[in-house]
Parts: C-alpha cells; sequence; structure tokens
C-alpha cells in the first residue's frame, strides 16, 4: 500500500482500509532517500498532529 496525499486523504484511506478489512493497526514506513530531513519530519509531525487524532476521534466500528 502506499499513502499520499494530505492528512485528511490519508486518514479516510486508513478508514476505508478499516473498513473493508477490519484492520486494527497500521504499520508506516517513510522512505527518506533523497527527501529533505525538514520534509521527513514535517510527516512525521503531521502523522502525529493530524492523521492519529482523527483516526481516534472515529468510532470504532469492529
Amino acid at each position: 500500500m502506499v499513502f499520499v496525499g494530505s492528512p485528511d486523504e490519508i486518514t479516510d484511506r486508513i478508514l476505508h482500509l478499516h473498513g473493508l478489512l477490519g484492520c486494527t493497526r497500521q504499520i508506516l514506513q517513510m522512505d527518506v532517500g533523497g527527501m529533505a530531513q525538514r520534509d521527513f519530519l514535517h510527516g512525521i509531525e503531521l502523522l502525529g498532529t493530524k492523521v492519529l487524532p482523527q483516526l481516534r476521534a472515529e468510532p470504532a466500528t469492529s
């Protein structure tokens, strides 16, 4: 799976997979080859400050 897009798009994709497959955990890996460190760190920050809170706010469906 490739997750690319805004925090809202990433959240929607994770929730969609949860609905389809019942996944309760998601492991994400970021490739840093050629990516500036500030961009890499910004991606991690967005996952923690935007995506995770949205996922936690969703009611459990399984």
